[in-house]
């Protein structure tokens, strides 16, 4: 029986504010997989990415957010192996700035 490798798949991309560095992680359905990711940061409203990663093999990406707003990212995880790329958009969240006066 040929048994062919399962196609790249990503379960979750969770993100997070830590101050203000927008935090990404991903979560491959197998973390078995040879996968490599890139990671693209949208704010909501405007149509290009504000940031844009190269491919690379940690499943985590943090961008310095410097402008109040709403933001999401969009993973592109390649297969080492076969070349596929899957892509996933995580859910929007909101960037405010606090200042004490």
């Amino acid at each position: 029986m040929n048994q062919q490798g399962n196609p790249a798949s990503i379960q979750s991309v969770e993100v997070f504010f830590n101050k203000a560095y927008l935090q990404t992680k991903v979560m491959a359905i197998d973390p078995n997989q040879e996968l490599i990711y890139a990671f693209y940061v949208y704010k909501v409203g405007e149509p290009e990415a504000i940031a844009k990663s190269v491919y690379k093999k940690f499943d985590t990406h943090q961008l310095e957010i410097t402008v109040p707003g709403e933001y999401r990212v969009k993973v592109f995880a390649k297969s080492k192996k076969t070349g596929q790329v899957i892509t996933k958009s995580s859910k929007s969240i909101q960037y405010t700035i606090i200042k004490d006066y």
